[in-house]
């Protein structure tokens, strides 16, 4: 991700910061144009995965099948902007999927659905407890459940599309979960069938927060103008299907992309929108998957984007309101990043006491959290402090590595 100041040092430049990174042993390092690639060797045996099959009237199936194998193998693909375009392309102008009824094979009732759909929001809400690496498999597990139920079940339209949808929104899981654990290539190949799986069901809303949990990985760990291409798509191909709440995520994702490419204006514009409609939501109206968006959200959208574009002093605001209010018992991992970029800011502006101070409370927080992301923001700080030259830099470091190296994790505590 392309570090506020004060961590890149001012003539720094993102590629730079990587390649540090790297050689503490982090989480994967920014490409020149696209996504991240995780040095996986592609032999003979990896499937020919292209987006002409992927979206083929008979693709989706085959698709499906192969994520949720027992041994899963990367993508062929080459994730440049070309092939991005493509992709959003392809979800915007796809024609809408058939209704179908199956009447032969097993038979699925409403409460079959419903409890699958209850089964997905418990795994999101023990991903925010236990981070990524504890919950792929569990997302793949339930995903290949359902997939066999589309191929032998007996179902009604209705209930098709609410089986696509749970699908969908596992695969994201399954996606976002890879993501969190830095396996950012497998994360990519469930987010493609996710958007197509969403596609088929119907749900344009669903199909825009996968491009989200797309433009958060281009953000951190690729191109962000690839991030500000989703997002705009994201928000323009679900237009009215989104509620007050997911536009806010959308702005303040936005907001976030913006500054990376430097375009302060448009990072001012998108924070104000982004607060407009958190104020205007009706957690009543919200699907399940947006639970987890409120106002310290915001926030903290806004304080990041306000000191990536260098305006520590007003980020420093955001920031530590996102820290006071967000319930640290339910989104312990958030709340690691939230304190990190906290003591990112308060190191811009000088205050580096107290950013040493949020960066034990980090680390000690992230021992405790299977998420690389997590690991990684927590060495973000920890090098910005070191950058700024405070002489406990040196204990904090040498803190982190024997907290995060540890194998065996605490219970969370805040």
């Amino acid at each position: 991700m392309r570090e506020p100041s004060s961590l890149l040092g001012r003539s720094r430049t993102s590629r730079e910061l990587g390649a540090r990174r790297s050689r503490r042993g982090t989480a994967a390092t920014a490409v020149g144009s696209g996504f991240v690639h995780n040095g996986t060797t592609l032999t003979a045996d990896t499937p020919p995965w292209t987006l002409a099959r992927l979206w083929a009237p008979d693709g989706l199936g085959a698709a499906l099948e192969e994520v949720t194998s027992r041994v899963q193998r990367p993508a062929v693909l080459t994730f440049t902007s070309a092939t991005l375009g493509a992709v959003v392309h392809s979800w915007l102008v796809a024609a809408p999927a058939r209704p179908v009824a199956v009447l032969n094979g097993r038979h699925v009732n409403d409460a079959l659905v419903a409890g699958f759909a209850d089964r997905v929001d418990a795994l999101r809400r023990m991903d925010d407890v236990l981070g990524g690496e504890d919950v792929h498999g569990l997302a793949v597990s339930e995903l290949r459940v359902i997939v066999r139920l589309l191929r032998t079940g007996a179902y009604s339209q209705d209930q098709r599309a609410r089986l696509y949808a749970v699908a969908a929104e596992l695969a994201r899981l399954a996606g976002w979960a890879a993501f969190d654990s830095g396996r950012h290539q497998i994360a990519q190949q469930f987010w493609l069938v996710a958007l197509r799986t969403a596609h088929e069901a119907g749900d344009r809303a669903i199909g825009a927060n996968i491009l989200r949990c797309m433009a958060e990985q281009a953000v951190r760990y690729g191109d962000p103008a690839d991030a500000v291409t989703m997002l705009r798509a994201a928000r323009a191909g679900a237009g009215d299907a989104l509620t007050a709440t997911e536009k806010a995520v959308l702005a303040g994702s936005l907001a976030i992309a913006h500054a990376q490419v430097g375009d302060s204006r448009a990072v001012r514009a998108e924070i104000a929108e982004a607060f407009t409609q958190i104020d205007r939501a009706e957690p009543s109206e919200d699907p399940d998957y947006v639970y987890w968006c409120s106002r310290p959200t915001i926030e903290y959208y806004a304080g990041k984007a306000l000191l990536c574009i260098g305006d520590a002093a007003a980020a420093i605001g955001h920031l530590r309101r996102s820290v006071d209010e967000l319930d640290a018992c339910e989104y312990p991992r958030e709340l690691i990043h939230h304190r990190v970029w906290l003591g990112v800011a308060q190191v811009d502006a000088g205050e580096v006491e107290r950013a040493v101070d949020l960066g034990y409370q980090a680390i000690d927080l992230a021992g405790c959290v299977a998420s690389e992301n997590a690991r990684v923001d927590v060495l973000t700080l920890c090098g910005a402090i070191e950058i700024a030259g405070h002489p406990g830099a040196a204990a904090l470091a040498e803190h982190a590595r024997t907290a995060l190296r540890s194998g065996d994790r605490a219970p969370v505590g805040v």
